[in-house]
């Protein structure tokens, strides 16, 4: 069969297929997320800085690189596993970067779950501004409408979403089209989304990673703050810490014109690596405080709960039978090893990490940063161990 007409075929069958299905054709045809769907979505600007921070390229200092998978060189290993962009600061300076796959340092690609941690950022900047009180909030100050569902909505603080420990039920599932983290990611009318939401545990008594609970932060600072999510980032973060390029936020619909906070924030990865840098540096570019500093020290200390084995009462995920972060604000701290994660300890790095492997790491005491975006989380690497390593060996 030639390549022209299994292509019509394929086609066919997924028009006829989103024809009952409630999935938008797009994402039939596609099969899968991918870090260009910004284009199937509504977005709003984010202006670049007018003053960009300069990030001076330092190439004779190259970090050592470790090997390559199968004896073949590093960069290939990026490649063949998807890698489109591959930076690393030390010490502010730019000492290696590379693009892969086709893009370049102006190619744009969304964050996933990067998003997240931005919107935490942002969270601080309003609370910092006024518009809202602090963590103990409970959500339905901004969310009302979360009571008509269930008054139990009205014990979820800030602080519950901010740590994964809200107790709302939420499916996060990637695989399933009919899952809440698909619909939260597909609808057109985020609002009715939200209203389907419901309470499955007492808040603060377990960690469950949910793209709902941000989902309700970002609304709840949109609110707060009058305006979307993207002319706050570019008003309290993205222009302040001297963005190169400007950027962009998915909103569900022209008309719902809810961002989807949890996921779409679409930029470059060399400002990705900027906001690292503002991470690394407490949230200071020379004389100005960009980022409060006590928030950024709020936003990444290891807590202790109420409940559970000693790896819940640290909200300690378990990513994998051998690897485990702690859960900070929207943030991930790395953890030492430790049989059965039971008495792991906090190390000082921290990340912030998105699906297909697009990750911000941040290695305070080697002063280094590392960011990576994919269209494909590829096998070969668990990324910020990889990172981790990288760090250690400069």
């Amino acid at each position: 069969m030639n390549t022209l007409l299994r292509s019509s075929i394929l086609l066919g069958a997924a028009a006829a297929l989103s024809s009952c299905s409630t999935l938008p054709g797009w994402m039939v045809v596609q099969g899968r997320s991918a870090m260009t769907d910004h284009r199937h979505f509504h977005n709003v600007t984010v202006a670049a800085s007018p003053a960009p921070r300069t990030l001076e390229l330092e190439p004779a200092a190259a970090p050592k690189l470790p090997a390559g998978a199968n004896g073949e060189a590093f960069e290939a290993t990026l490649e063949r596993n998807g890698t489109v962009a591959f930076i690393v600061l030390q010490r502010g300076r730019v000492v290696w970067e590379r693009y892969f796959n086709g893009h370049q340092r102006d190619s744009l690609g969304t964050s996933f779950s990067v998003a997240k941690s931005v919107v935490s950022l942002l969270l601080g900047q309003a609370i910092a501004d006024g518009r809202i009180a602090g963590v103990d909030d409970p959500i339905t100050r901004y969310v009302p409408e979360l009571l008509e569902r269930d008054p139990r909505f009205a014990r979820v603080r800030l602080r519950d979403l901010l740590q994964m420990r809200s107790g709302i039920a939420f499916e996060e599932e990637y695989r399933k089209p009919w899952s809440d983290a698909a619909v939260f990611y597909l609808t057109e009318d985020l609002r009715a989304a939200v209203r389907t939401m419901r309470i499955e545990a007492d808040p603060d008594t377990r960690l469950k990673y949910s793209s709902g609970d941000t989902q309700l932060l970002g609304i709840a600072i949109e609110r707060a703050t009058g305006q979307p999510l993207a002319r706050y980032l570019e008003q309290r973060l993205w222009q302040p810490m001297g963005a190169e390029f400007p950027a962009s936020w998915s909103q569900d619909s022209a008309g719902g014109a809810v961002t989807k906070s949890f996921c779409c924030l679409n930029a470059r990865a060399i400002d990705f690596a900027r906001l690292g840098q503002l991470m690394l540096d407490g949230g200071r570019i020379g004389e100005r405080q960009v980022i409060p500093q006590a928030w950024i020290a709020d936003s990444l200390a290891v807590r202790e709960h109420a409940g559970g084995d000693a790896a819940a009462r640290a909200n300690l995920q378990r990513l994998s039978p051998t690897r485990a972060a702690f859960y900070t604000w929207q943030w991930r701290r790395m953890s030492t090893p430790a049989p059965g994660e039971l008495g792991a300890q906090p190390l000082r790095d921290f990340y912030a990490q998105g699906l297909h492997g697009q990750v911000i790491y941040v290695a305070p005491e080697q002063q280094m940063v590392i960011v990576r975006l994919g269209r494909d989380y590829g096998s070969d690497y668990w990324w910020p161990g990889l990172m981790a390593r990288m760090a250690r060996m400069n």
